[in-house]
C-alpha cells in the first residue's frame, strides 16, 4: 500500500515538472529584420506636394494614379523619384510658374500689356525729331523692354537660362521705377537673390559700377550696369543664395554646410537650376522617410 502511494506521488511530481514553462533563449544579434514597408499615404503625399510645389497645382488623376503606381512598383527608390520629378519638370507649367514667381517678385503688377504700351510710348517719341537728343537713351530703353518682352519665349524655349531671365527683369527700365536710383537697383538685387543686404563696400562697388565708374564687386572690376549684372549673376554668392531659396522653399530650412556646398558648386557648374530643385526633392527628408 505504502509502494503504490510513493508511486502515486512520483507520478504527481512528475507531470507538474513536465507543465513548468520553458524559458526562451536570446541569441545575440538576432533580430528581425526592420519593416521597410512604406504606407500609401508616404507615396500619395509626395506626388501631391511635388506638383503643388513645382507647378502651383494638383496633379490630374492620371498624373496622380501613374506617379504612384511606377513608384509603389519601385518601392519609391531614388532611381523612380528621379524618373517621377523627370516628368512633372518636363512640363511646361514648371517654366511658366517660375516667369510668374518672378515677375511678381521682381515686376509687381507689371505685365505684357504694360511692356507693350511703353514701348509704344518710346516708339512716340523716338519718331519725333523734337526729342533727338533723347533718342540715343530712349532707343536704350526700348531695346531692353523688347529683350524683357521676349525673355520668357526664350526661356521656355530654352534659349536663355532661368539666370537670364532673372537678369533680364532686373535690366530695364519697369524695374528702374520700382527702384530708382543706384542705392536702391544694388539693395534690391541682393535681397532678391542674396537674402542679405550688401556690405558697405559691396554698396559703394555697386552704386559706382551702376553709374559708370570703375569699380570691384565680388572681386571683380567692371564700369556698367550690364558689368555689374555680370558680375552679380556669376558671383558664387548668387549661387549659394540659390541653394538657400530651394531649401528654404521645399524643406523649410537652411542648408548644412556641406550641402550648401554641395549644391552651389554643382549649379555654378552646370548653370541648371531644374537638377537642383530635383536633388532637394529626391530626398528622403522631402519623400517624408527620413
Amino acid at each position: 500500500m505504502n509502494y503504490l502511494k510513493i508511486g502515486v506521488l512520483f507520478l504527481a511530481v512528475f507531470f507538474i515538472s513536465s507543465c513548468t514553462k520553458t524559458e526562451l533563449e536570446t541569441i545575440p544579434g538576432n533580430q528581425a529584420p526592420p519593416d521597410t514597408t512604406i504606407e500609401l499615404n508616404v507615396y500619395e503625399d509626395y506626388v501631391n506636394k511635388t506638383y503643388i510645389l513645382v507647378l502651383g497645382r494638383e496633379p490630374s488623376v492620371t498624373e496622380f494614379q501613374t506617379a504612384v503606381n511606377n513608384l509603389k512598383v519601385n518601392g519609391l527608390d531614388v532611381g523612380s523619384r528621379y524618373a517621377f520629378l523627370n516628368t512633372v519638370f518636363s512640363s511646361s507649367d514648371y517654366k511658366w510658374r517660375q516667369i510668374e514667381k518672378w515677375r511678381i517678385q521682381l515686376l509687381g503688377s507689371t505685365d505684357s500689356s504694360d511692356v507693350i504700351n511703353q514701348m509704344a510710348i518710346f516708339d512716340f517719341f523716338l519718331n519725333d525729331s523734337t526729342y533727338i537728343a533723347l533718342w540715343p537713351g530712349l532707343q536704350l530703353e526700348k531695346d531692353r523692354l523688347d529683350t524683357l518682352y521676349n525673355a520668357s519665349n526664350w526661356y521656355v524655349s530654352g534659349t536663355i537660362t532661368i539666370r537670364q531671365l532673372q537678369a533680364h527683369m532686373l535690366n530695364n527700365y519697369f524695374y528702374d521705377q520700382i527702384n530708382m536710383g543706384a542705392d536702391n537697383f544694388v539693395l534690391s538685387s541682393f535681397q532678391h537673390f542674396l537674402d542679405r543686404n550688401p556690405t558697405l563696400s559691396e554698396l559703394y562697388g555697386g552704386v559706382g559700377m551702376i553709374g559708370g565708374s570703375n569699380a570691384v564687386l565680388f572681386l571683380q572690376a567692371g564700369a556698367s550696369k550690364e558689368d555689374y549684372l555680370n558680375i552679380f549673376f556669376s558671383s558664387d554668392d548668387y549661387f549659394e543664395g540659390a541653394v538657400i531659396r530651394v531649401f528654404n522653399d521645399y524643406l523649410l530650412r537652411a542648408p548644412n554646410s556641406i550641402e550648401m556646398s554641395t549644391a552651389a558648386l554643382k549649379y555654378k557648374n552646370t548653370l541648371n537650376f531644374e537638377s537642383v530643385q530635383k536633388d532637394v526633392l529626391a530626398t528622403d527628408e522631402f519623400v517624408g522617410i527620413k
